[in-house]
């Protein structure tokens, strides 16, 4: 092998047939790690509101920091759950886990599939996680979220 030779490594793409899929715990744990990420912000600044409200009563820097917690809650929602998943593919819970997010016809996401599949995500979430009762049932373990976006959770 000479020192003049290129490899050139193709990522890892799946097509949905050859796909593994993973198990109901291992999404369930990358969804926790998405959730205490998203949340951190806002529980950073809430305290800090707080702190600032009642012991150094400035109600009005306290309101402020409140909103500075709810903006940069919905700005984590945004770029882990819509922007990674088209950039990389998986969200930072997903990347720990080791799992990836594609559509159904094998290729990666773009803006429309993954703001589709955030708002059923969160509409399920909403009604007491009905989207996701399916996943039990599905052999490829797809909530409704994944079969209107028409996407899939493979294993890396």
């Amino acid at each position: 092998m000479s020192s003049d030779e290129i490899f050139i490594v193709m990522p890892n793409t799946h097509s949905s047939d050859e796909a593994v899929t993973p198990s109901l715990n291992a999404r369930c744990s990358a969804f926790l790690l998405d959730y205490i990420l998203t949340l951190f912000p806002l529980s950073v600044t809430l305290v800090l509101a707080f702190f600032v409200k009642r012991k150094l009563m400035e109600p009005e820097v306290g309101g402020f920091f409140q909103y500075v917690g709810y903006a940069l809650t919905i700005a984590m929602i945004y770029f882990n759950w819509v922007y990674s998943y088209v950039r990389f593919g998986q969200s930072f819970g997903k990347r720990f886990i080791g799992l990836r997010v594609i559509r159904a016809d094998g290729q990666p996401l773009d803006y429309q599939t993954a703001g589709i599949r955030l708002l059923v995500f969160m509409l399920s979430l909403l009604f007491a996680g009905l989207g996701f009762i399916g996943m039990l049932w599905n052999p490829k373990q797809r909530g409704l979220h994944d079969k209107i976006a028409k996407t899939l959770v493979v294993k890396e």
